[in-house]
Formats: C-alpha cells, structure tokens, sequence
C-alpha cells in the first residue's frame, strides 16, 4: 500500500500492541517455533510504517504537520485501554468527536487526526479518555463506608472481613488480639493499608510518601511511564483529579485515578501488580475522617467485587501516614491470585504519633499500632499465595 493511502485509514490502526521476531541461535527447549512475539507497552504500540507517517508528515507529497512523539505516545495509550477492554470499542473510541464546536462525522481517520492542531488532538484524546472511564465522586466518610462485620469467610463469594489472617488449609480466618477481634478495624478503628513504591527506586517513593503524603498515582511520572508504559501528562485524567474514575465496562475503579486503600491486610500485596517480583513498600494509614469513594460498594452493585475490600481516597496527607515496612512480590500462579512473602521478624517503621504510641494502651493510636503489628505478625515469614478465589468474587 503507498503511504498516503495510509492515511485515510481508522485512526486506531495506529495501534499495535506486539512484534514478532526471528530467534537467532539455539531454540529454548520445548520452542518449536523460530519466532517469539514480544508485547509492548502502550508507548511503545505503534504500527512502524503508520508511526513514522505521523512523525513525518505523510509522504512526500502530502506535506501535513508533523505529530509529536509524545502526542502519539498519549494516543496509543489511550487505545490501549480499548483494546484490553477497559471501555468503549476500538472503532466508537473516535467517533462523532467534537471538535471546536463541530463534530467531526463517523470514524476519525489518521489524516482527520493530522490535521489539528496539538490542542485539537489533545482534545480528541481527552473524549476518548471519558469514553473509557467515567468520573465518581468522594461523598462519604469513612464511618459510612461498607464492611461487613461477620467473622465468617465464605469459600469464594462474601466479602472477606477486616483483619482476615492465613488459615488452615490456605484459607482465611478472622485476627484476633488480645482485646478482642476487631469487627470494624476499617470503619471503626481506621486503619488501612496500601502499597506505594516498589522496585530499586522504593526509597524515593518513601521519601515522596513521607514527606508529601500519597496523591494520585497519574501524578507518578516514574510509574506511569516508565513501569506501566502509559503517557497521560496533559490528559484529562492528569489534570483533573478531583474524582476518581471507573471503567466503564471492567466496572472496576480506575487504581490510578485515586489513593486505592484495602480494608485487609493481605489485598495491598496485590499491587502494584500481581505478576511483579520485586520489593514493594506496605504502608498501614488512618483514614478516619476522611473522604471516599466505596468502591467496594458499586462493586457489589456489578457481581464484580474485590474481596479485601476496596475504597477509593483523593489523598492521603502525611500526618495520616502510620508507617511503612519492606516485602518481596513473588509473582502470580497461571491459575489466578498472587503470591508474597514477609521476611520473618518484619517490623513497622511506626511515624509520627504512632511511634510513640503505646504509654496508654487504650488510647486509639495505641490500639491502631498493636492492631497493624498483629497482622504483620500474622502474614510474616512465609511465602504465602492467595488463591484466585480471594481476589475477585
């Protein structure tokens, strides 16, 4: 095909999210194959002869302007999120847009994209980024969140109750402390927990969290682009964050798009990722008083809930920050779930008034401190899997 016929092609085309090639030098064993497909990240998804057409202005002839490489990048991350089935379609991700008033009619072509201005094309993008997910609100307090109060854990369909510790048979329990089990350790107590920070560069996120407190993770230049291989700096979802969004066809909470807190324990280890095995940083925080989103709630709402317990926060300020400890991400079983493991004899590095808490033990801080030290104890020194029935009911 000549390249100015390219052009007249789905705007979405631009996408393509693997390459393959031949291997050179022995086969690894049981590869009957020469070739190996590698896939890529979103800024990474581009059809090499469309990419270069964008960066150059079509053919010789054509003489369009030229697409910045990072308007691209932003372009095909936002297509990856079709093509993985966040929401929309491929072909409706850039339809009908509007554009300075006009809607530009059917199927957004590669030449159609070209032929905007930057602002233009940012905003094509940002109509596409509100197809795929749509905007909630924090509108309640922790106090009015959801958390069951049962001590039972059914084998695969209730929600898991606050303060769930390894049981027999690689099932689940409920904690229990010296006064007593906690019922409402997230509703009442407050306490949650997070992952925030992982890889070689965890020091920085602990600096970052510690200093500034935890914002959202589009804010994470390093994650976003570098890990997870999106480009949203200048998108409405970087910019606009004061809600959180939800996909809109997952019906799940977009995890960056707010400060993503688990009611248990052991469901901050899934993130940042399931697969990962690597260091990660567990925080415990206090998000009494504060505002969220339940996702936990609207799951329940779509058969599609998450077991530990979600809730979605704008922030979290540092003075809520309880303190942090370091462990090892194992990687995920083909079957579903995730596996991790909590060096015997991990301790919290306790901040602020909870490093100090504990001269009144009936004091909240006091009682938040041995309530987060029973589950380290609990969860630590041994490799521990959750099953797939664990994760996602």
């Amino acid at each position: 095909m000549p390249p100015s016929r390219m052009l007249g092609d789905q705007l979405v085309s631009v996408y393509k999210n693997s390459i393959t090639v031949r291997m050179v030098g022995p086969m690894p064993d049981g590869n009957q194959s020469p070739f190996v497909t590698h896939y890529l990240k979103p800024i990474d998804s581009f059809e090499p002869r469309k990419r270069d057409l964008m960066l150059n202005g079509g053919a010789d002839a054509d003489n369009l302007p030229r697409v910045e490489f990072k308007m691209m990048q932003r372009l095909t991350t936002i297509i990856a999120q079709a093509a993985f089935g966040n929401g929309s379609t491929r072909p409706d991700l850039f339809r009908d847009v509007l554009i300075g008033g006009q809607t530009i009619p059917g199927i957004m072509t590669i030449r159609q994209f070209m032929t905007l201005s930057a602002v233009d094309q940012m905003a094509a993008i940002d109509q596409g980024w509100n197809k795929v997910c749509t905007k909630r609100g924090y509108n309640k307090l922790t106090r009015e969140l959801y958390e069951p109060t049962s001590p039972l854990v059914g084998a695969n369909t209730t929600p898991v109750p606050s303060g769930a510790i390894p049981g027999p048979g690689g099932g689940m329990t409920m904690a229990y402390l010296n006064n007593g089990r906690i019922p409402d350790a997230f509703t009442g107590l407050g306490v949650g927990f997070r992952v925030d920070g992982s890889g070689a560069d965890y020091q920085r996120s602990i600096d970052r969290v510690t200093g500034q407190g935890m914002t959202t993770q589009l804010k994470n230049r390093y994650l976003m682009h570098t890990i997870k291989g999106w480009e949203v700096e200048g998108t409405t979802v970087d910019l606009d964050t004061n809600a959180p969004r939800v996909w809109t066809t997952k019906n799940d909470l977009f995890n960056e798009s707010a400060v993503c807190v688990s009611r248990n324990f052991y469901g901050a280890t899934a993130f940042p990722l399931r697969e990962m095995e690597d260091t990660a940083v567990m925080w415990a925080v206090d998000v009494a008083g504060l505002r969220a989103f339940d996702t936990e709630a609207y799951q329940m709402t779509q058969n599609r809930q998450w077991r530990p317990g979600e809730k979605a926060y704008k922030n979290i300020p540092s003075n809520k920050v309880m303190g942090y400890m370091l462990f090892n991400k194992l990687g995920a079983p083909a079957e579903g779930g995730w596996t991790f493991r909590i060096p015997d004899g991990a301790t919290w590095t306790f901040l602020g008034d909870w490093a100090n808490a504990g001269g009144d033990a009936t004091s909240r801080e006091a009682r938040m401190r041995a309530y987060a030290n029973a589950q380290l104890a609990a969860w630590s020194g041994a490799d521990r899997t959750i099953a797939g029935a664990y994760d996602f009911a």
